[in-house]
């Protein structure tokens, strides 16, 4: 709605499907690299005049586990609590975004929903997306006792 277009079909697909997949494997990719040649760093030894292989001290080593597990960990964790029932983050108000007014600015008509993108993205009737495999919990049914 910002840009006044809809984002083509490429887009869709980068965004839902391949970056999240790009970014796992990344991350997947540099723990087995750590796994593997263990962690450490190239120190220029002046004596010799060559570079050697130096390992990290291991106060670095845990500081740099903090961190990414610190990063990773809520969004699994949040997830799990949720199918217990456990709600950390209230999303029941929604956020304010001027979408009428950026609809009205760009002329925006509304977007017919097409066969493909209802398999691709899961797309329900109202609009909105869901996942595309069944869940344990419907939280929309929640959504309608209230």
């Amino acid at each position: 709605m910002m840009t006044g277009q809809r984002p083509g079909l490429y887009w869709l697909i980068c965004w839902k499907y391949l970056s999240p997949l790009a970014m796992l494997s990344i991350l997947f990719a540099s723990f087995v690299e750590i796994a593997v040649d263990g962690s450490g760093y190239s120190a220029w030894v002046p004596s010799r005049g060559e570079t050697e292989r130096h390992a990290w001290p291991v106060w670095s080593i845990l500081l740099i586990v903090t961190l990414v597990l610190a990063s990773v960990l809520w969004i699994p964790g949040a997830a799990i609590a949720r199918l217990f029932g456990i709600i950390i983050i209230d999303d029941n108000e929604k956020a304010w975004f001027p979408a009428n007014d950026l609809k009205e600015f760009h002329g925006i008509m509304p977007h017919e929903i097409t066969t493909a993108e209802t398999l691709l993205f899961c797309i329900r009737a109202d609009g909105s997306e869901g996942l595309c495999c069944p869940t344990l919990h419907s939280y929309d049914e929640d959504d309608e006792e209230t």
